[in-house]
């Protein structure tokens, strides 16, 4: 199963070049969920928003997608994000897609759930989460937490 696992705003913002880890916001409450949902798993992330992680995270299998030549024992990097999606669109495993825009995009085609924590109000950045409505996606449920609400889409 693919799924993504994304926050973004009222606006579908989800990032920020110019902050400490990328994001537009400071959320505790859905960095947990993030990290609840995450360990354990396979993630999937561009070489950008690696780089403002700045490390892999613990206890997760952590697929770097880099067209550069980038080397990092700690990580498996592959440079074809398609090989992936289609190793793991018939596998029994779990792989979360955890960005960045660019990634995002090109992974909808290939998605099975989207987990996305709507952070309320608008917010200042410079990377949004691509329309995915076309794709089919359909709302399932909405979990409500205490800074944001948890919106899962399937298809």
């Amino acid at each position: 199963m693919i799924n993504i696992i994304v926050a973004m705003d009222n606006n579908q913002l989800i990032g920020k070049e110019d902050s400490v880890n990328g994001l537009p916001w400071q959320n505790k409450e859905d960095l947990q969920h993030f990290k609840n949902t995450t360990i354990h798993q396979t993630i999937l992330m561009g070489y950008n928003t690696y780089k403002a992680i700045g490390r892999p995270l613990p206890n997760r299998k952590t697929i770097i997608v880099c067209f550069e030549e980038f080397d990092d024992e700690r990580v498996e990097v592959r440079t074809s994000l398609e090989d992936v999606l289609n190793e793991y669109k018939g596998s029994d495993e779990t792989l979360y897609i955890c960005g960045g825009a660019s990634i995002y995009k090109q992974s909808l085609p290939y998605v099975d759930q989207l987990f996305i924590s709507r952070i309320p109000g608008e917010h200042d950045g410079d990377a949004y989460f691509p329309d995915f409505m076309q794709y089919g996606f359909k709302l399932k449920e909405v979990i409500p937490h205490e800074t944001f609400d948890l919106q899962i889409y399937s298809r």
